[in-house]
């Protein structure tokens, strides 16, 4: 099999870890993992190698990449967001459901224990969750650079106060009846500025 990184180079058969074999691009330094040799080695529960104390994930954002080939089929590979604080993401075979990493991103899939995880990563529910998680980022962002950085911090201060207060319904309506005794304010619908937050979600995407 063909890189997909590298179409001139030839992948090498290993081991990724105990049980787990894959194929690796010897010039990228990236992996190919089959199908069937994940489910294989995740039904056995096989151990992996420990990483080195304080590892932090160094690994290269690829989201602007081009779309690869699946070095199995030759079909384009399938692009999913990792989330968890990891930027890059996943490209697997939409036919044979193999999965390409860069190199390093196995290692940061695993501070993460999203290693055994990967056909969670892969559905419609998850991606959907990572996509809102980006969205209200986004709100934060924006709300944050309208109304200034001090300001924001006593919002979402007040805002950790009034969920755990026990009356914090009679709270809201008290504040909402004094607000509408003033001048409304100019509407500002944030969302918006900012857009739907489900409208970059994969093209295809696996149910769990």
């Amino acid at each position: 099999m063909q890189s997909p990184i590298a179409p001139d180079v030839r992948l090498e058969s290993t081991e990724l870890e105990a049980g787990l074999h894959a194929y690796r691009c010897p010039k990228s330094g990236g992996y190919w993992i089959p199908l069937q040799s994940y489910l294989d080695w995740r039904e056995v529960h096989a151990q992996v190698r420990p990483l080195p104390d304080g590892y932090e994930p160094k690994v290269t954002d690829d989201t602007s990449r081009p779309a690869l080939l699946c070095p199995e089929s030759g079909c384009l590979l399938v692009r999913f967001h990792v989330g968890h604080g990891l930027k890059f993401q996943i490209d697997r075979s939409p036919k044979t459901g193999g999965v390409w990493l860069d190199a390093g991103e196995w290692d940061a899939l695993k501070s993460k224990d999203l290693h055994g995880e990967l056909h969670v990563v892969f559905s419609a529910s998850y991606q959907r969750k990572i996509q809102e998680e980006a969205f209200e980022k986004q709100l934060d962002a924006r709300f944050k650079a309208r109304i200034g950085e001090a300001d924001f911090r006593r919002v979402n201060d007040f805002a950790d106060w009034l969920h755990a207060h026990p009356k914090r319904r009679e709270i809201l309506a008290y504040l909402l009846d004094e607000e509408l005794q003033h001048k409304p304010l100019p509407d500002f619908n944030v969302r918006e500025h900012v857009g739907s937050p489900t409208a970059s979600l994969p093209a295809e995407e696996v149910e769990a």
